[in-house]
């Protein structure tokens, strides 16, 4: 089969695949990105209660939905404030979908080669999973982090966007996509020179 067939098919079969499987995949991906949160949070006065799948409130199917109190100083008894953020699962889906089409439908010489992509490409999905949605969910918590440490000020229009916030609009405007690809074919580069190392010995 003609290489750009492949990947029309593999394009066609993997966005079905994404419509059908997006509630399925964020519930099995919940833990994980909890996991990767709850250690962020570590180095900053938060705490994650909950990151679980639920009925979207504006009746548009599901959401990732993050649950957490932010307090001043870690030490302080209170939170000063509790956030939800949410995220659409169909946004959370994109990534695995781009990011595995592109592995599995590039053309490889043999299976063990294939295997080796696979076996890359899950460590760097892994990283992926945890720079995009992960990092989604605790941008509001920065937010609300970065109004309590500038009080009265955190009103003005002309405050600065936390770091934060600006990754969050960096993934929202396409740039989770620009990842997803990137870790693709960062991911086949990779494979390919373990290949070549190994052939090498």
């Amino acid at each position: 089969m003609q290489p750009e067939w492949r990947f029309a098919l593999a394009t066609a079969a993997a966005v079905a695949a994404g419509a059908a499987l997006a509630q399925p995949y964020a519930r099995l991906a919940a833990p994980y990105y909890a996991a990767i949160d709850r250690l962020v949070a570590r180095a900053h006065p938060w705490a994650i209660q909950q990151v679980a799948v639920l009925p979207d409130p504006a009746g548009r199917g599901s959401v990732l939905r993050l649950v957490g109190e932010v307090r001043r100083e870690r030490s302080d008894a209170r939170p000063a404030a509790l956030v939800i953020t949410r995220v659409e699962v169909g946004e959370a889906i994109e990534t695995p979908v781009v990011f595995w089409t592109l592995l599995l439908a590039w053309p490889a010489a043999s299976g063990r080669r294939r295997l080796v992509r696979a076996a890359v490409g899950a460590v760097v999905f892994l990283g992926l999973e945890a720079l995009t949605t992960a990092l989604q969910l605790l941008h509001s918590m920065a937010e609300a982090s970065a109004l309590l440490e500038r009080g009265s000020r955190a009103a003005r229009p002309d405050d600065p966007l936390t770091l934060w916030e600006h990754w969050g609009r960096f993934l929202e405007a396409g740039g989770g996509l620009v990842l997803a690809l990137a870790g693709g074919l960062a991911a086949l580069a990779l494979a390919d020179a373990i290949g070549v190392r190994r052939r090498a010995a």
